[in-house]
């Protein structure tokens, strides 16, 4: 049907190219397949309400409009050049693997926005640092740590804020929500709050409610004016906090975020989780540029307490509250930001297993996240709005990938014979998907390296090899075995209270999907 109302199109406008055609139904097609599959599991799974948020601030997003077209016209340059130099036809499996691809091929524009900010980032990009309503260097501060079992590495954490808090003015205050631990956090957790020497704290002991229960319960209870969301398995770099606080000068900052780096580097899963968050730092400025930032994350990020009391505080009911309340901030009008010289260094996975189970937490909550924001996309406010809907299909293209692989490996397989003429296309094929391959991944190759080289980790380069086997298992198996939780574990939506299903899900992770 996109095929053929693009036919219709090209013709009412006298375009007969067949390369216009090509360039047009392998672009739209991909849109609306992926869009398919993220419709069809949207409107299957058990999700939560959608969250009515009215935007309280008026601003103007010109400025944010204009870097939008120009890094959606670079990624779509990269489009052209690919579909022109590979010279594809419109029955290859080549060209269907481009069409699946578009959402890597798309992260170019990522790529372009953290250069913008590499090169001294001009004036017309971030014009709104220059207003003040905040003395930074003597707000109150409160760090919110909600706790469970993390007897472990909850001493070294508040220590860790104690000794940020030296090098910082104002005053600042640790709040530790222990959200019924069966350890001895709340034993570890108190005796290192008796031995403060730069900040003050207190310890609250409540059943076991889940982390956005946690809080809320503790966003009740602090003092400061910025509220510092970490988690107690990371330990935070001692000159993160002025770091962090300049970027609050500016009234219309609801939050920050900063980098989030291993805390050990033993075993290779932690050591790619640099280049991951290499990713997520490419991601993070291209939110940032067009005031678009999706997910704010729970082990590092920094609010604006009148801004959160505002918009409700973190919810209690969904997966992805990190996300959540990133979201509503954007949608009453503030702006959240990043700041990669910010640092927290986080117990990472170092195995397979906690790798599996941390990212179906992630892939899970994408959906839930989502959800409850599904309105954005029709408010139109701001670039956000683009950005949402342009999320959504890229997730669903990263599906559509992840389905269509194991018919390309069988399309090797099985369907050609040993005559001159299908192994010429095979080798025709191959050559096409390679070409792809260097391409896309050729490209985002070079950028790691920079970034290493950057924050001076160039010994992990070997490594970068290994991302592309990374993101083939995530797509195939990860994040395919969310969606059969997602789907197994709502399959009787119409008896469960999304706050019970939000538990349901929880325990299923632990337990995996069963049928994989």
């Amino acid at each position: 049907m996109t095929q053929f109302s693009i036919i219709i199109l090209l013709l009412a406008l006298n375009f007969t190219s067949n390369m216009a055609f090509l360039q047009a139904s392998t672009i739209l097609t991909g849109i609306v397949g992926s869009l398919f599959i993220e419709l069809s599991l949207f409107s299957t799974i058990k999700l939560p309400e959608r969250t009515k948020i009215t935007a309280s601030i008026n601003r103007s997003y010109i400025d944010e409009y204009l870097i939008l077209i120009t890094l959606l016209s670079g990624a779509s340059l990269l489009v052209y050049f690919i579909i022109n130099v590979l010279n594809l036809q419109n029955n290859s499996p080549v060209t269907a693997y481009l069409a699946l691809n578009l959402s890597t091929i798309l992260f170019f524009r990522y790529y372009l926005a953290y250069f913008i900010y590499e090169l001294k980032t001009p004036g017309w990009v971030k014009s709104h640092t220059l207003h003040r309503n905040i003395d930074s260097d003597k707000t109150c501060l409160s760090f919110l740590l909600p706790s469970y079992n993390e007897e472990k590495h909850i001493q070294r954490c508040i220590e860790s804020i104690d000794k940020a808090a030296e090098k910082y003015h104002g005053s600042t205050e640790i709040i530790v929500v222990n959200d019924g631990s069966t350890d001895a956090t709340r034993k570890i957790a108190s005796a290192a709050i008796l031995n403060l020497k730069n900040a003050s704290g207190k310890v609250y002991n409540i059943p076991n409610s889940g982390k956005g229960v946690a809080l809320q319960y503790g966003l009740n209870r602090v003092s400061g004016d910025v509220i510092f969301r970490i988690d107690t398995d990371s330990f935070i770099d001692e000159s993160a906090i002025p770091r962090v606080m300049n970027h609050f000068k500016d009234p219309l900052v609801g939050s920050v975020s900063g980098m989030i780096l291993p805390l050990e580097e033993k075993s290779w899963i932690q050591k790619i989780w640099i280049l991951h968050y290499a990713l997520l730092t490419f991601y993070k400025r291209g939110w940032e540029l067009i005031d678009s930032v999706l997910v704010q994350p729970g082990a590092f990020s920094v609010f604006r307490k009148d801004a959160l009391i505002q918009v409700g505080g973190w919810a209690d009911d969904i997966l992805g509250e990190d996300s959540d309340i990133a979201v509503k901030l954007a949608r009453c009008g503030y702006r959240n930001e990043y700041e990669q010289h910010a640092v927290v260094f986080s117990d990472i996975p170092s195995n397979l297993r906690d790798l599996r189970e941390q990212r179906l937490r992630w892939s899970m909550s994408f959906y839930h996240a989502r959800s409850a924001h599904l309105d954005v996309i029709k408010d139109f406010n701001g670039p956000i709005s683009v950005m949402y809907s342009l999320n959504i299909v890229e997730h669903g293209l990263g599906y559509a990938n992840a389905l269509f692989l194991p018919f390309l490996i069988a399309t090797f397989l099985t369907g050609y014979n040993s005559s001159v003429l299908a192994l010429t296309s095979l080798v025709g094929i191959s050559v096409g998907l390679l070409a792809i391959e260097l391409i896309i991944y050729g490209l985002q190759s070079i950028v790691y390296v920079y970034f290493l080289y950057k924050f001076k980790k160039l010994y992990i380069i070997k490594y970068i090899p290994m991302m592309r086997l990374y993101s083939f298992i995530y797509s195939i198996f990860i994040e395919t075995e969310g969606i059969e939780i997602l789907l197994s574990v709502t399959s009787k939506w119409k008896t469960q209270h999304t706050k019970e299903l939000t538990t349901s899900l929880r325990r299923k992770i632990k337990e995996g999907a069963g049928s994989v």
